[in-house]
């Protein structure tokens, strides 16, 4: 009897940069991968995003820069001798400051990312303190509500590569009734060794969302088919990767003796795609595919379509 549960996960907020993921509290300087809306270091509701962080910082800087030109102009200005030379001083700080505004309007975003960039090399011990401090928030909320922990471990992977948060990770999905329309993952999730966990979630990412079935999962299934074989629905596994990779061309070129194992067990739409390419690309079909793709379809498949085009 199936013991999974039935989960709802959020989709998972992608960003181009990793370092969009983390706020930072103005009150306290702790950061936080997380969506709280307070921070959980001193309790107040003071979380900005990075970004807006170091904003603020070239914003306080553009302000200083302004009011000091802003007074050594007025200072020239009263301090001139004649009228000429007053209206020249004025003349050259209205110049100067419209100059600096416009440069400062045009350099806005680089020196935004360079301030980011600055904090978050200066402040890098901070950050992993306080992802640390997320990442036992995990087990507080994994207590109470999986979904939710798998949820918060996913925002942390975001920015913390090693191969325990990926397992937890997987641990906690194949304890879900994973479904197409989830939003899933698996590129993010992949380990540098053989886990049973990780390679039965492959198998259903490749029943239930085929086009997550990339290379880098391909090559991961292929080096431990060995391992894979001994699970009771290893062959399973192995033939669902095996039909999900034939959807491209590229990948049958790439993993031919894979496909030529598992191609017999594949069911008949997956098979007789692989066939097709096949015969549209036979250059694709190396170390003896062509050959081995011929005979299932002379066995399993040939009257079928005999009789179809009689």
């Amino acid at each position: 009897m199936s013991t999974k549960q039935v989960v709802s996960i959020r989709p998972f907020n992608r960003t181009t940069y990793a370092y969009e993921k983390l706020q930072v509290c103005t009150r306290c300087g702790q950061y936080t991968c997380l969506w709280e809306e307070q921070c959980t270091a001193c309790g107040r509701g003071t979380l900005n995003s990075v970004q807006e962080k170091a904003a603020s910082r070239v914003k306080r800087r553009i302000a200083r820069d302004l009011f000091i030109t802003i007074l050594f102009g007025t200072a020239a200005t009263y301090w001139g001798e004649t009228i000429d030379q007053t209206m020249m001083a004025a003349t050259i700080s209205l110049l100067l400051l419209a100059g600096l505004i416009f440069v400062q309007q045009r350099s806005f975003q680089i020196e935004q990312l360079r301030e980011m960039k600055r904090m978050l090399e200066q402040d890098e011990e901070i950050i992993r303190q306080g992802i640390n401090r997320n990442w036992a928030l995990v087990a507080e909320a994994r207590k109470q509500n999986e979904a939710l922990a798998y949820e918060m471990l996913r925002e942390i992977g975001s920015l913390v590569y090693n191969d325990r948060i990926r397992l937890q990770q997987v641990a906690l999905l194949q304890s879900f009734v994973l479904r197409s329309d989830m939003d899933l993952q698996l590129k993010p999730l992949l380990l540098r060794s053989f886990e049973r966990l990780l390679a039965e979630y492959i198998g259903e990412i490749a029943r239930l969302k085929p086009e997550l079935i990339r290379e880098d999962a391909i090559r991961y299934i292929a080096t431990y088919e060995v391992n894979i074989l001994q699970l009771h629905n290893g062959i399973q596994i192995l033939t669902s990767v095996v039909a999900a990779a034939v959807r491209k061309s590229k990948y049958i070129e790439l993993f031919p003796s894979l496909i030529t194992r598992y191609a017999r067990f594949m069911p008949k739409d997956r098979f007789m795609r692989l066939y097709h390419t096949i015969e549209r690309y036979p250059n694709k079909a190396r170390g003896g595919l062509a050959e081995s793709v011929g005979r299932v379809y002379n066995e399993k498949y040939r009257d079928q379509y005999a009789d179809v085009h009689v």
